[in-house]
């Protein structure tokens, strides 16, 4: 009777075990469209087993039935780390492209208007004021042509700076994601493990949610992920914790210095930085990842200017420009640009106000208008010598002061040079605007004789500017440029890069595409396999159940034997 009865528990394992497995079948069928939902599968084992006899060369056993061991996830591991990296590559990288995709449209590339337009129409201008420099009207044309010119120089550069800036809120919000993120799994973990604590079931829903956000976590933030026995995990980020079992470390945003307009996320616990600025994000050892990093890295940590451009620079000073600005796209072009539109506006100011230096009866050397060689104005009442077409908006080019040269008393003109410390006192885009005396009177344009003669040397000093050599376009270039070839390579540097993140960011939608297919050839739900599984398992289920039957009828018939 022991052993008849051993085996109506056999098909009521059956019955219990293929329950479970037709429940699993059907979650996943009722998950078929669920995003993030892993196929689960159950897995079976054998009962204990009887020894029914034992001799020197075998052991006879039988089995007592079957059981329900899990319910099992079927990822890989493996599989999520390299679709995460190729994810967050892919993030970095189209950032990049798309940053520097908008910034191009401030300078008229792709509408056909282009700021180089502005450049020509200046040179133009000049060319037809050498025909007659005495002519008002040809005087007129040259300052609107010049005042467009700076106009256009003044918007680009509002706009990259107002972009540059803009991209505080992007990452803001993006930090603020990733604290959500991190909350998100916390929970998620708690709840993981209340269900696995008893070590009887598996939280696969929950874990199912949790992978979906590290999948969207690692768009935004280099990942990594350490399973705990308990079935938590510790989530890293940067190679800092930022979720463990018991607590969540948060991030924030800070200015990158004080009374900076950009910012910079730190960890709150002890403000170090988030993202190691010491280190350009390389492939070659993985840390070209996350979107965070891709808008750091496209916008910069500074409002560069035309002195952060070291071209005849120590080594130090070269170095320096290659780790902390030449890899920060917007940073970088608006430090080339200034470059640029410094090197036109000082130039011109140059041949219009001629400066020298002289030695004073006390020994001491200042910079002074050279009066003896600068043009002056056209008509009388307009011989004012040397005045400057582009102006500093917070500091004069010049200030009277009486000096003492030779034992003579003289009155001169100090030139006010440009204080690196000082922003208000550089001739940088943004600080310059066209000269109102000028606009206000054409004639006082310094391009006459005192004699009233037209000083022609003057006009074709300022066109000779455009033909000559004007400087290289980085520390590491080996070619002179002219004002407009100069242009020309700054943009094609700056679209190189685009193409360049883009073809990258191509290469690693296609990895991050193959990963997830190969992720979802595992994790994936099929509704004919689940089905024909769900078949397979009604028949055990059935079969068990006969089986049950056959026993109760045997038992049965014994019963009934035995009382007669």
């Amino acid at each position: 009777m022991a052993g008849s009865m051993g085996r109506m528990f056999i098909g009521v394992s059956g019955l219990q075990a293929n329950q479970y497995a037709m429940n699993t079948t059907a979650h996943n069928l009722a998950n078929l469209e669920t995003e993030g939902y892993s196929r689960q599968q159950v897995l079976m084992t054998d009962t204990h087993y009887q020894k029914i006899h034992l001799s020197a060369i075998n052991t006879s056993q039988t089995g007592t039935g079957t059981k329900y061991k899990l319910s099992r996830q079927l990822r890989d591991d493996l599989l999520d780390r390299s679709y995460r990296l190729e994810n967050g590559r892919q993030s970095y990288y189209e950032t990049m492209y798309n940053n520097i995709y908008e910034v191009q449209d401030y300078f008229g590339e792709l509408q056909g208007s282009t700021f180089q337009s502005n450049m020509e129409d200046l040179w133009t201008s000049l060319q037809e004021l050498s025909k007659d420099t005495n002519n008002v009207t040809n005087r007129s044309a040259f300052i609107a042509y010049a005042g467009n010119f700076i106009t256009k120089a003044n918007e680009i550069y509002e706009s990259l700076v107002s972009y540059q800036e803009n991209m505080n809120f992007e990452i803001e919000e993006q930090v603020k994601k990733i604290n959500d993120l991190a909350d998100t799994i916390f929970k998620l973990n708690q709840e993981v493990v209340k269900v696995e604590g008893g070590n009887i079931e598996k939280a696969n829903d929950y874990k199912d949610q949790r992978n979906q956000a590290l999948d969207e976590l690692s768009a935004i933030i280099d990942v990594d992920v350490h399973e705990n026995g308990d079935g938590s995990i510790d989530v890293f980020v940067e190679n800092r914790v930022l979720v463990t079992t018991s607590n969540v470390f948060k991030m924030e945003t800070v200015p990158v210095e004080p009374g900076s307009p950009l910012v910079k996320p730190v960890w709150k616990d002890d403000q170090s930085n988030v993202i190691d600025t010491s280190k350009i994000p390389s492939a070659a050892i993985k840390t070209d990842v996350g979107s965070l990093k891709g808008l750091l890295m496209s916008r910069g940590y500074e409002l560069p200017n035309y002195l952060d451009v070291p071209i005849d620079g120590t080594q130090a000073e070269i170095d320096n420009y290659n780790m902390n600005l030449e890899p920060y796209s917007i940073a970088n072009i608006i430090a080339q640009f200034d470059v640029l539109i410094n090197g036109i506006v000082t130039a011109i100011n140059d041949k219009l106000c001629p400066n020298k230096e002289v030695t004073l009866d006390d020994g001491t050397t200042i910079t002074i208008l050279d009066e003896d060689i600068a043009g002056v104005g056209m008509g009388e009442g307009n011989e004012i010598p040397g005045t400057e077409l582009f102006v500093r908006t917070g500091s004069e080019r010049y200030t009277e002061r009486q000096v003492v040269i030779n034992g003579e008393t003289v009155t001169v003109k100090e030139y006010n040079a440009e204080d690196p410390s000082d922003r208000d006192s550089l001739y940088t885009v943004g600080y310059i605007k066209l000269n109102d005396e000028l606009v206000n009177n054409p004639s006082l344009l310094p391009f006459s004789t005192l004699d009233g003669g037209e000083a022609q040397d003057k006009v074709k000093d300022l066109l000779d500017l455009w033909d000559a050599e004007f400087t290289r376009l980085n520390p590491d270039s080996l070619v002179n440029e002219t004002f407009s070839s100069y242009y020309a390579a700054m943009i094609d540097d700056f679209a190189n890069r685009a193409y360049t993140y883009d073809a990258i960011a191509k290469s690693a939608e296609q990895a991050t595409f193959e990963y997830d297919n190969a992720r979802q050839q595992q994790l994936g739900v099929s509704s004919d396999e689940e089905l024909t599984n769900l078949i397979k398992f009604q028949q055990a289920y059935n079969a068990s159940s006969r089986y049950i039957t056959v026993v109760s009828e045997m038992l049965e018939h014994i019963i009934e034997k035995l009382g007669s």
